[in-house]
Order: C-alpha cells, then structure tokens, then sequence
C-alpha cells in the first residue's frame, strides 16, 4: 500500500512539472507575436543611423567584418534567442569603439528597428525595455502562424 501511494505522489509530481514546463513555454511569446510598433522602430532607425550605420551600413547588410543586421544570416544568427540575448549584445558590446555606450532603452529601440527590417510586423504595443519581458520573447526564423 505504502509503495503504491508512494508511486502515485511521483507520478503526480511527474505529472505536475510537466504542466508546469508546458505553462512556461506557453508563456513563451515569439518576435511574429507584433512587439514592437512601427513608431517605435522609426526612433530605432534614427538611433541606428547615427550609432550602428557607421560599420553595418545604411542598408544594414554589413561587410566582409561586419556582420550583417538584416536578412537569413542575422535571423539564423539569433534563431532560438530571445529578444533580451539581443538587446544585452547591443547594451554590452555596441558600438565596437564604445562598448557599453548605447542605454537599454535605445538599445530596444534598436531591436524594434531591426524587427522591422527583417520583415517582422509590428503590434499595437512598444517593445517594453524590461529584461525580464524581453526573455519571454523568443527570436525565430519561421513565423509559427504562416501555413
């Protein structure tokens, strides 16, 4: 009797933080979800044309040093990366004269930017600058909702 309530309590906690696992990842929003909104991603390009255009160009394609900011390359780059990953890299290591340089807020306005470039549609709501929402945001190549 013991052994068998025993094996039921595990299977419940199996059981329990597998829902729990599935309730995280639902919680789990995608960059195709709309994050940002287009007036947000308008001050992005405005930061990105005097920050970032410098070294990744106008076009943001980059260079043979210079990684491309736009295209299959950059999403395949930041594919399974959450939103937070790629405003911390702009934040830390932007731009390479200045590391550090660029706040967390620009540097979100920036990600609302790049969003948009990639041919990413924009919502009805600003990306919020908070890390911990950002984590909630999964980058991905493949628009979960096309068909």
């Amino acid at each position: 009797m013991a052994a068998r309530l025993l094996a039921m309590a595990a299977s419940g906690a199996v059981l329990f933080g597998t829902t729990g696992m599935l309730r995280a990842q639902d919680d789990v929003r995608s960059i195709w979800s709309g994050v940002y909104t287009s007036d947000q991603a308008d001050r992005g390009k405005a930061i990105y044309l005097e920050t970032c255009a410098g070294c990744h160009g106008a076009g943001l394609l980059g260079n043979d040093e210079v990684t491309p900011l736009k295209g299959p390359h950059f999403m395949s780059d930041w594919d399974s990366q959450t939103v937070a990953d790629l405003v911390a890299r702009i934040h830390n290591t932007m731009p390479l004269d200045n590391p550090g340089s660029v706040s967390n807020v620009s540097a979100t306005e920036l990600v609302a930017f790049l969003l948009q470039a990639n041919d990413i549609p924009a919502g009805s709501a600003d990306l919020s600058d908070n890390a911990g929402f950002q984590a909630q945001i999964r980058i991905s190549m493949v628009n979960p909702g096309a068909n």
